[in-house]
């Protein structure tokens, strides 16, 4: 009898003190979630910066479902596993701040800024003469043997 109680007791804890942090099979892993999110804010970012401002006669939540099609299509991901990805996420406090952390600080693994290349040397353009270092005055101190200026 004791025996048994010991081994349904070890039972409990081993179930227990399982990784609570590990992802079920149906939700979407955390990198894809993030890009998904980050996605679709920048959607969201573009339709009320560009589209709704530009253009106030548009049906905001049509275009925002077109937005949101696409973003969900670029990243192979139906509406029905976001949801309930989402909300998987949002019912697990730890992981949901781990998400929407490294959506405030993203990594810089894909610009999303246009970087300027630097312009070409033009090779029959004269190189600029060095100036010499030093005040601007020092050619003009001494001229022919003469002190222009007082030195204290």
């Amino acid at each position: 009898m004791r025996r048994r109680l010991f081994i349904i007791f070890c039972l409990f804890i081993i179930t227990g003190c399982k990784n609570k942090d590990r992802i079920p099979a149906g939700i979407l892993p955390q990198k894809k979630m993030q890009a998904i999110v980050w996605d679709m804010m920048r959607a969201d970012q573009f339709l009320t910066d560009y589209v709704l401002n530009k253009d106030t006669s548009l049906d905001k939540r049509m275009q925002r479902i077109k937005l949101y099609s696409k973003v969900f299509s670029i990243h192979q991901v139906s509406k029905e596993q976001y949801e309930e990805s989402f909300s998987y996420y949002k019912s697990h406090p730890a992981l949901f701040k781990i998400l929407m952390d490294s959506l405030s600080h993203p990594k810089a693994e894909a610009p999303t800024e246009m970087i300027n290349p630097p312009m070409p040397r033009d090779s029959f353009q004269q190189p600029i003469p060095k100036t010499p270092k030093g005040d601007s005055i020092t050619p003009f101190r001494k001229r022919k043997g003469r002190n222009l200026i007082k030195e204290v």
